[in-house]
This record gives C-alpha cells, sequence and structure tokens, in this order.
C-alpha cells in the first residue's frame, strides 16, 4: 500500500468523526446564528427607518421653535392678525410636504393663525403632536402657541411594507395605528421613537418567511454531510501530494515582510502550476509595493499639506473681510502655538492648534461689511449681529471629519467665552471652555489690542499687560495668564517677526 493512500485513509479515519460532530456542532450554531442574523437585520432596518422618522420629527420641532421666534409673531402682539404668520405656516408646511397643519393658538385654544385658513377663528379640536410656547419681542412673555397637527400617516412613506413584513405605531396605552394585516405567527421587534418617546414603531415579520433558509438546512443537511465526507477524501488526496505545502511557504514570507516591512524577500518554489504561478504573482507584488508606499506616504503629506494652507488661507480670507492683515492670523496662530506647548498639550497638538486658529474668525465671512467695517463702537443691534460670528463659524466647520476642521470648528466657537461666564455665544465659563477656546482668546485679545483697526488705535504694551492682570481669572484662564507674564519674552519676538509692513 502507498504512502499517499496509507495517508488518505489515515486522514480520513481521523477526520470523519470529529467531522460529523463538528457538523452536528455548526448545525446549531448556524440556527442561532440564524435567528440571530433574521433579528439583526429586522432591527437594523428598523432603526433606519426610526432614525428618518426622527430626522423628520426633529426638523419639525426645530421649524417650529424657528418660527415661534421669527419676527412675524409680533404680529400677535400688535393685534395684527392678517395673514402673514398663516402664510408662513402654510409655506412651513408645504415646505416639509407633511399631511396636517400648522397652527398659532391662544390661551384658550382659539386659532389665531393656520395654515388651513378655514380653520381660523375656530377652536382647535384635534390633539396637537408638538407644541411650543411663543414670547414676545416687546414684553417676553407669553403671547400664544404654535402647535402642528401631525397625522401620523406621514409615517407611511418611512414604512418599506410586504406581503410578508411590515412596519405599525403602537402607543404608550397599547392602542394600534397604520397595522396593515395581522400575522399568525409573527416575528417581532420594536424601537420607540426619539423625538416622540410615546409612539414605539414595530417592525413584524412572519416567522414562516423569516426562518425559510433555516427550513431549507435542515433538509439539505444529511447531503452536506455526505459531501463534506466527499470533500475530506478530496482533501487528504491533495494533501498527499504536498499541495499544502507550497502554500504555508508563502503565508510564512507573508508574515515574515508584514512582521519586518522587509520587501526585498522573495518565494522560492519552484512549480509549473498554478502554486508556481502563485508564488511568481507573490513576488512581483512586494517587488512593487516598496515603490507603492511611498507614493502613498507622498500623497498623504501633500493632502495634508494642502488641507493645512487652506485652512491658513480661508482665516486669512476672514480677516482679510474686517480689513485685517495676513500677519494678524499668523501671529494669533505663533501665539497659540507657544501657549498649547507651555501649557502642556504635545508637540503635535500644539502643531495642530497653530493650523487651526487662523480660523478663529471665519464665521465673519457671514457679517455684512456695513457691520464689519462700521468705524466707532456698535449700537446694540449691530453688536448682536457681530456677535454671532462665532457661532457662525462653527456651523461652517463642525460637519468635518478632519480633525483639524474640528479643532478649528471649536476655536471658532468659544475663543469669545470668558473665564467668569459672561462670554458668548453660549456663557461657558472655567475649563468648561475648552482649553483650544481659552488659548485662541488671549492669543487673538493680545494681537487684536496691540494692532491698529478700523474702529481704534493699537494699544501701549503696558495697558495691554495691565488689562491682562485685570482680567485674569475673569476674561482669561489664570494659568495661561501667568504663562504669558513667564514667557513675554517670547510673545513679544514673535509680534516683532511677524510685525505688519506699513
Amino acid at each position: 500500500m502507498s504512502f499517499k493512500l496509507k495517508t488518505i485513509l489515515l486522514f480520513l479515519g481521523i477526520s470523519l468523526i470529529p467531522y460529523a460532530l463538528t457538523m452536528l456542532l455548526m448545525g446549531n450554531s448556524f440556527r442561532s446564528e440564524q435567528y440571530n442574523a433574521v433579528t439583526q437585520e429586522m432591527n437594523t432596518q428598523l432603526s433606519m427607518s426610526v432614525e428618518h422618522i426622527n430626522q423628520q420629527l426633529e426638523t419639525v420641532q426645530k421649524d417650529m421653535a424657528f418660527i415661534a421666534k421669527s419676527d412675524v409673531m409680533n404680529d400677535m402682539y400688535t393685534q395684527d392678525l392678517d395673514h402673514r404668520i398663516s402664510n408662513a405656516l402654510l409655506a412651513k408646511k408645504n415646505d416639509l410636504k407633511i399631511k396636517g397643519d400648522f397652527y398659532v393658538i391662544d390661551q384658550k385654544d382659539r386659532i389665531l393663525a393656520s395654515s388651513d385658513f378655514s380653520s381660523i377663528g375656530s377652536n382647535i379640536r384635534q390633539k396637537p403632536f408638538f407644541s411650543i410656547p411663543i414670547i414676545s419681542n416687546f414684553t417676553q412673555q407669553s403671547i400664544g402657541t404654535i402647535v402642528v397637527v401631525y397625522p401620523l400617516e406621514n409615517l407611511k412613506p418611512f414604512f418599506s411594507n410586504t406581503a410578508e413584513r411590515h412596519f405599525y405605531v403602537r402607543h404608550h396605552d397599547g392602542q394600534i395605528d397604520l397595522r396593515p394585516s395581522i400575522f399568525e405567527k409573527p416575528l417581532i421587534v420594536s424601537q420607540p421613537l426619539t423625538i416622540k418617546p410615546d409612539l414605539t414603531i414595530v417592525l413584524e415579520e412572519e416567522k414562516a418567511f423569516a426562518y425559510r433558509l433555516l427550513y431549507k438546512y435542515e433538509q439539505w443537511f444529511l447531503l452536506l454531510l455526505i459531501a463534506g465526507a466527499l470533500f475530506i477524501a478530496t482533501a487528504a488526496y491533495y494533501v498527499a501530494t504536498a499541495l499544502i505545502r507550497p502554500v504555508i511557504t508563502l503565508s510564512d514570507v507573508a508574515k515574515k515582510v508584514t512582521k519586518t516591512q522587509d520587501y526585498t524577500q522573495q518565494v522560492k518554489i519552484d512549480r509549473d502550476d498554478e502554486i508556481g504561478q502563485l508564488s511568481d504573482a507573490f513576488n512581483t507584488m512586494i517587488g512593487g509595493m516598496d515603490t507603492a508606499l511611498e507614493e502613498i506616504t507622498a500623497l498623504n503629506k501633500e493632502i495634508e499639506d494642502t488641507q493645512r494652507e487652506v485652512v491658513f488661507t480661508m482665516g486669512a480670507i476672514g480677516e482679510s473681510r474686517s480689513k485685517e492683515t495676513g500677519n494678524h492670523v499668523r501671529r494669533v496662530a505663533e501665539y497659540s502655538k507657544l501657549l498649547a506647548l507651555y501649557s502642556g498639550l504635545n508637540e503635535n497638538e500644539a502643531e495642530m492648534l497653530r493650523q487651526a486658529s487662523p480660523m478663529h474668525d471665519i464665521g465673519k465671512v457671514a457679517i455684512p461689511d456695513a457691520v464689519l467695517n462700521k468705524p466707532g463702537r456698535f449700537d446694540e443691534e449691530e453688536r448682536r449681529i457681530m456677535d454671532t460670528h462665532a457661532a457662525l463659524g462653527y456651523e461652517m466647520l463642525k460637519h468635518s471629519q478632519r480633525e483639524l476642521l474640528l479643532m478649528a470648528a471649536t476655536v471658532a466657537y468659544e475663543h469669545h467665552e470668558k473665564w467668569d461666564g459672561s462670554g458668548y455665544p453660549r456663557g461657558l465659563g472655567g475649563e468648561a471652555i475648552h482649553i483650544y477656546g481659552r488659548i485662541t482668546a488671549l492669543a487673538d485679545v493680545f494681537d487684536a489690542l496691540g494692532s491698529d483697526r478700523v474702529y481704534k488705535s493699537a494699544w501701549e504694551d503696558e495697558r495691554i499687560f495691565n488689562l491682562f492682570r485685570e482680567e485674569r481669572g475673569k476674561h482669561f484662564d489664570p494659568s495661561l495668564i501667568d504663562i504669558f507674564f513667564d514667557h513675554l519674552d517670547e510673545f513679544l519676538t514673535i509680534r516683532e517677526h511677524l510685525r505688519d509692513k506699513i
């Protein structure tokens, strides 16, 4: 009896029993996994539908809040109840493309304005889906409520129903809506709405349909056992003919290349079949990987450099609209990095802050020129408009997935917050203000006070230093003020080196 045949028989003898046991275990495992997979797929589809519904409801809520705060609502206070408010509500309804209507009601549920003009003057009879109070800009008191009647039929476009699977809505009291049919043996998953927790979206599927693959699996399981035995015999033959050994050789070399990053290694397999071709292809691939990695590294560096240049240029554009010099953003960048390093940030983070800080006033691109470049002090309304630039800059940048731009968004948002909580736009205080915002605030104010602006002349250094001492623990982080004075010579050197050209 040949060694090859002995090897095949031995392999069959030691493999069939473990194989049969393994197949049984795998069969049970497959069954369990299939159950879980069906449920997981249903939960995934349910989550997608719920997310889309939440997004629409959140949009409705935000739009209601926006309308409630809009200037047109002051018509209620002045008793100028023409159709301007109703037109605004109708426009919003049409924009959202929803069924139902928006209403503005008084304290007695009387409809003052509505996207359904015919209902104006009557009492609201349907239960509101959302409601938001309307605060007068004149008295700062509630003058009414904006509500939306949102029929659940609006949710149907988010439901992908079939004959075997459908969605419906369950209320907290058990009431069911939008259920097209009842399955005898359903598989059910559910998830409450975030925006409307008293409503739960339910996904229901017939078990016979959901587990149809399992039933087929059980019918074919015996045939798979036989096929598996034949596969083992075939595998034994290939083992006997030493087909595995070259593959192991390839695997070992691949692991060694991965571990050592040495792409000069080659596989030596002298064969004319597919294994030999695979080894040749492997050797060719390894030979080209080193060059490809160098090109990728260079390309990544070029992308990063371009990103930094774009960020700096955008910052310079923001400053140039308010007649600032490009050197202002350069100085603020260098001051920020110096403060970052001395405050304990590592070199990489400090360098990123240097690159992001030029974007601190990017929101100014959205400020009207008449306000931005006004000589002299702002009046109250102009100051309110000007103060929006911090939030505007954040909104411009916050959606990026780039770490640098997200850091720039934080800087833009928080560089006008103050240590004592009296800053804007959110009135943050102390360490609730991100270290990026605290650093950029000090750097920006230092350079702004020492530079000529359209509305003021540059301050003398001693006046700036006295202000910083007074504002320690008020406007500025005390530890950053200490760092500033401890390393004052370095800050003055940066200012001198990057002084504006006259």
